[in-house]
C-alpha cells in the first residue's frame, strides 16, 4: 500500500481544493491510501468528492507533537506539500500551523505541488529549483523539497530532461461521463427547470471576503443583477447559480432567468456544477476553475469594469451611452458606495492601466475578458457562447491546441506517485 500525506499549510483557498480533488480521484482506491492534514477550516471547504480520502484538521495549538504522530501512525512514502508559499514569508507564524523546522528530519520524499506559477523559472523555463524561491523575489526563508508537480494548466507542459519535474496533466478522466452522470442530477439540486440553460457566477472566496472587509458588498449585488438584465434580452430560458454570495435577496424568477444563491457551497455541488454549467463566470483572471472548465470544454467568462470616478466624483468611461438600466444602477452605487465603483479586471483590486481588448486569452488559462457595462459586446457574447456563434466556434477551434499545449507531455496522477515511491529516501539524494 503507498500512503500519501498531503500538506495544506495554511493558504489553499477553497477553489483551489479542486485541483487536489481531480489529483486524487486519478488515483486507484486499490493500492493507494490518502490522508489531507489541513488547517482548521469550514467543512465545506474539504468535502473532497473522493469517499478514499481520510483527513486530519490542525486545530488552534497545533503543535509539533501532533505532527509527529501523524506522521509516526500514517507513515507516509510521499508527503505533497500544497501551494505552501505562505510558509515562507515574515508573516507566516501568523498565517500556517506548520513551521518549516518539521519537515527538515522526514524520511521520506517531499514534493511541492505548484498551484499558482509563482516559482521562479530556471533559464529552460521547466519550473525547478533545488530550493522554493517566490516569482521575483527572494522571501526570508526557503523550502528544500525533492519534487516539484507542476500543474498542467495553467501551466505549459514543456520537453525536459529533469528527473526532479514531474508534470500533472490536470484532466478531469470523468468530465465528458459526468455530463450524464451528474448533470441531471446537479440540475435536479438546483431545481432547474428543464429547458433552461445553466450559467454559473462564482465570486472567489477570497474576493467576497476582502470586499466584505472593505465594505464592497454593494458590487455584488450590481454584477447579479446586471446579468440578469442581460440574460432577459436573450431568448430561452436560464437558471443563474451565484456562488460565494451571501443573498442580497431571496432565491426568484424574474421573466426567464431563475436564481439560486449559494453563501458557500461543498465540493461535490462545486464540482458538480463544472459538470453542468453551460457558462461559467467569474472576476478573477486567475480563478483555478477556469483551467477545469476549459478542461471540460465550457466557456468562461472573466467580467471586469471600466467605469469610474473622476476627480468630481463624476461617472467616468468610454463606453457611449449608457442604457437606462445602467445608467440607474451606476448612478445608486455612485450615491450609495462611491468606494466600490473603480476600474477593475480582478475584483477588489482596482486597474492601474488602461483597459486592455476584449480577447480569448490562451496563455494561462482559456476565457473571454469582456466589461460587464459594455452591454452590447457583454450580451453578444453571451448570446454566442451559449446559442453559437463566432465566438463559440473560436473557443472551440483554440481548444484544441490549448489542449494540446497544457497536457501533451503530462503525466497522470498514479503515474507521478509510482514514480515519486520509488525515489530513494531522502539521506540519499
Amino acid at each position: 500500500m503507498i500512503k500519501v500525506l498531503y500538506v495544506l499549510a495554511g493558504d489553499m483557498s477553497f477553489d483551489e481544493m479542486l485541483f487536489l480533488d481531480s489529483f486524487i480521484n486519478q488515483l486507484p482506491a486499490a493500492g493507494i491510501e490518502n490522508h489531507i492534514l489541513t488547517p482548521a477550516l469550514p467543512v465545506a471547504h474539504i468535502n473532497l468528492q473522493n469517499r478514499h480520502v481520510d483527513i486530519t484538521q490542525a486545530r488552534p495549538g497545533f503543535e509539533y507533537e501532533e505532527w509527529r504522530e501523524l506522521i509516526d501512525s500514517f507513515d507516509p512514502q510521499i508527503v505533497i506539500l500544497c501551494d505552501p508559499y505562505i510558509m515562507l514569508g515574515e508573516d507566516a507564524p501568523d498565517l500556517t500551523y506548520i513551521e518549516l523546522a518539521w519537515l527538515e528530519d522526514l524520511p521520506c520524499v517531499v514534493a511541492v505541488m505548484d498551484f499558482r506559477a509563482n516559482v521562479l523559472k530556471t533559464p529552460d523555463e521547466q519550473l525547478a529549483l533545488a530550493s522554493y524561491i517566490l516569482d521575483g523575489e527572494t522571501p526570508p526563508y526557503t523550502l528544500d523539497y525533492d519534487f516539484l508537480i507542476k500543474i498542467c494548466p495553467p501551466h505549459d507542459a514543456v520537453q525536459t530532461q529533469n528527473p526532479k519535474l514531474f508534470q500533472w496533466g490536470c484532466q478531469d478522466q470523468m468530465g465528458g461521463l459526468a455530463i450524464y452522470n451528474e448533470r441531471d442530477a446537479v440540475r435536479k439540486q438546483l431545481n432547474c427547470p428543464p429547458e433552461a440553460m445553466l450559467v454559473t457566477l462564482v465570486f472567489p472566496w477570497e474576493a467576497a471576503l476582502m470586499a466584505q472587509e472593505r465594505g464592497l458588498i454593494d458590487h455584488f449585488v450590481v454584477v447579479v443583477e446586471t446579468l440578469i438584465y442581460y440574460l432577459n434580452q436573450l431568448s430561452g430560458e436560464y437558471l443563474l447559480s451565484v456562488v460565494n454570495m451571501p443573498p442580497p435577496f431571496e432565491d426568484y424568477e424574474f421573466e426567464n432567468v431563475h436564481v439560486r444563491f449559494f453563501k458557500t457551497l461543498d465540493q461535490h455541488l462545486l464540482n458538480g456544477l463544472f459538470c453542468a454549467t453551460q457558462l461559467l463566470i467569474t472576476e478573477s483572471l486567475t480563478y483555478p476553475g477556469l483551467a477545469l472548465s476549459a478542461s471540460r470544454e465550457i466557456p468562461s467568462l472573466v467580467i471586469g469594469a471600466s467605469v469610474g470616478l473622476d476627480a468630481q466624483g463624476q461617472l467616468q468611461h468610454t463606453l457611449g451611452e449608457l442604457s437606462p438600466f445602467l445608467q440607474l444602477k451606476l448612478d445608486t452605487l455612485r450615491e450609495e458606495n462611491p468606494d466600490a465603483l473603480f476600474p477593475y479586471i480582478s475584483f477588489p483590486s482596482r486597474l492601474r492601466s488602461a483597459w486592455p481588448q476584449t480577447e480569448l486569452f490562451q496563455e494561462r488559462f482559456l476565457y473571454h475578458l469582456v466589461d460587464i457595462f459594455n452591454e452590447p459586446r457583454t450580451v453578444q457574447l453571451i448570446q454566442e457562447l451559449l446559442h453559437g456563434g463566432p465566438a463559440q466556434d473560436t473557443f472551440q477551434q483554440t481548444l484544441q491546441d490549448y489542449r494540446q499545449r497544457k497536457l501533451d507531455l503530462t503525466s497522470d496522477a498514479e503515474k507521478i506517485i509510482r514514480k515519486l515511491v520509488t525515489a530513494p529516501p531522502r539521506h540519499l539524494c
